[in-house]
């Protein structure tokens, strides 16, 4: 169900005015200005609590970076398709939504690896250039091992990389984790277990999952509570060891990034449904423009209609004349150029350096191809960064959509026949300029990567999407610097600030942020009668 836009309040004879002729705002219970993963989950926790929130999204759709669109007919995730089972933030939604949380099916994701310095390339190697797959280690976390002697984890670092590896067990608990260590994950890491896990698990896992090196990342971040861990236990596999334990414990023995039935893009639509059913209300193409302190307590927007930007990646903006809103909560869920300038309104300083990211190019095909029935990736792989060599392919990640999610697989059945595959190839690294993505391009590393030739004539469908600057870097001084953001938002009363900019990147990390952002106005807040003259959403119309 989608609501339409009220009426702008523009024309003064169907606009309440006080006695100076000034608009008079139309109140509402809580305004959460975004209509990502954060806004959704913020609108969608007050809601628990009673709230009849209305959310804006300047943009035309939600979702944010969990964005849907049709290749060859059939409905795919073309933005972020899974989550990482941190803690039950995701699940709990997922389950009130009446949403089934399910692994990744295709017999796994692999590494695509170059060979291990001074080995002699075996028969049954990758013939690119002497790179090969590997599977992912079954017990690990962001490629960190908690056997670093298993057998599938040897394979990967070789007997040298393993037996480094393993010494962590005997470093004792203050290596990598005192207050004066390097906060990023790759100092870490590599304080702990060595180069090799760095170089050939971690590094590649990571920049997969958050496009970002682990250099570059704050390890309490991307690994919330591991170095704490490490320190309280003795070591980072131990640590490792105890993280996955827990994670089986909540999950049924899953320890693997999930997704919801249908695509993620179909928790954020459920998140929407539930927030309208609620009674609250949910706007696109609808912005906040200026977020003051209004005369009366609570707060006051200017909202306006919306369109695109100059470029796809632009912030949107404004197409028409203001109209004013109140209330007495208010979060800001929204992208960091928008949320500094609401919160200067607001009284908060935040001017803060957001670093960009990297630019992303993702091309989804859908092909008739025998060749693929096989599942030569199983779900999927990620390729090395060129710190490790130099990779044969300019992809870094391939995705067998249709072997990872069934009801993929089923549907291009179902509209195209029998052996017909949907692959995404995602490009774009830290550090590199934005990357130039042919179908051309696409098929030459398809054939590389899992050995299966697919000619142009044999597509049926393809899509290329980018995502230019979306996911910035979250370093260790980076976070400490939006926690004091956020800290100078929640000092003003009815105030919440929350999205990626200053939570983290992924959608556990998002999610659980913008609840608790979301909880913890909802706490506060005392019922109270809309002032004499203004509208309210919870009047039945």
């Amino acid at each position: 169900m989608v609501l339409s836009p009220s009426p702008r309040l523009t024309d003064s004879t169907h606009t309440p005015q006080d006695p100076g002729g000034r608009a008079r705002p139309v109140h509402h219970d809580a305004v959460v200005v975004g209509g990502g993963a954060a806004g959704l989950a913020a609108a969608w926790e007050l809601c628990q609590h009673g709230l009849r929130p209305l959310l804006v999204e300047a943009r035309g759709y939600t979702g944010g970076l969990v964005a849907r669109g049709e290749v060859a007919g059939v409905a795919l995730d073309l933005g972020a398709e899974g989550f990482v089972l941190r803690g039950t933030a995701v699940s709990e939604i997922a389950q009130a939504c009446g949403l089934e949380v399910v692994p990744p099916s295709g017999g796994g994701a692999h590494l695509f690896l170059p060979p291990l310095p001074g080995a002699t390339r075996a028969p049954h190697r990758h013939p690119a250039g002497g790179w090969e797959l590997h599977p992912f280690p079954a017990d690990s976390f962001l490629g960190v091992p908690a056997d670093p002697q298993a057998a599938d984890v040897r394979q990967v670092l070789g007997p040298h990389g393993a037996r480094r590896a393993a010494q962590d067990a005997r470093l004792g608990p203050l290596v990598g984790t005192g207050p004066q260590d390097p906060a990023d994950l790759a100092a870490f890491v590599r304080a702990r277990m060595g180069q090799a896990v760095l170089e050939r698990l971690v590094r590649p896992i990571v920049a997969g999952i958050h496009t970002a090196d682990p250099a570059d990342l704050a390890a309490d971040n991307v690994a919330p509570g591991l170095r704490d861990a490490t320190r309280r236990l003795g070591s980072l596999q131990a640590a490792v060891a105890e993280l996955l334990a827990q994670r089986r414990a909540r999950q049924g023995g899953r320890t693997v990034d999930v997704t919801t039935v249908g695509g993620l893009s179909a928790l954020t639509q459920a998140m929407r449904t539930a927030v309208q059913e609620a009674g609250g209300q949910v706007r696109t193409r609808t912005g906040a423009q200026v977020l003051r302190p209004a005369a009366s307590g609570g707060w006051e927007l200017e909202l306006t209609p919306t369109g695109p930007g100059p470029t796809p990646s632009a912030e949107p903006v404004p197409t028409g004349g203001p109209e004013l809103v109140s209330t007495p909560l208010v979060v800001v869920a929204c992208s960091a150029e928008a949320a500094q300038r609401l919160l200067r309104g607001a009284g908060v300083a935040a001017d803060l350096s957001v670093p960009e990211g990297s630019p992303i190019a993702r091309l989804t095909l859908v092909a008739r191809s025998p060749g693929l029935d096989a599942a030569p990736v199983g779900s999927g792989l990620l390729v090395a960064p060129v710190s490790a060599g130099t990779p044969p392919v300019a992809a870094k990640a391939l995705s067998h959509l249709s072997r990872k999610w069934p009801w993929v697989g089923r549907e291009l059945r179902r509209l195209h026949g029998p052996h017909t595959h949907a692959l995404r190839l995602s490009y774009g690294r830290p550090g590199q300029p934005r990357p130039e993505v042919s179908l051309v391009q696409a098929l030459t590393d398809v054939e590389a990567l899992t050995g299966v030739r697919i000619s142009p004539e044999q597509v049926v469908d393809h899509k290329l999407v980018r995502w230019d600057g979306t996911l910035p870097p979250i370093s260790a001084s980076y976070l400490e610097q939006a926690r004091a953001v956020v800290g100078q938002a929640e000092a003003r009363p009815g105030l919440g600030l929350t999205g990626a900019w200053v939570a983290g990147s992924g959608i556990a990390s998002v999610v659980a942020h913008a609840r608790a952002q979301a909880a913890r106005l909802a706490a506060t807040y005392e019922s109270r009668p809309p002032e004499a003259g203004t509208s309210s959403i919870k009047e039945e119309p």
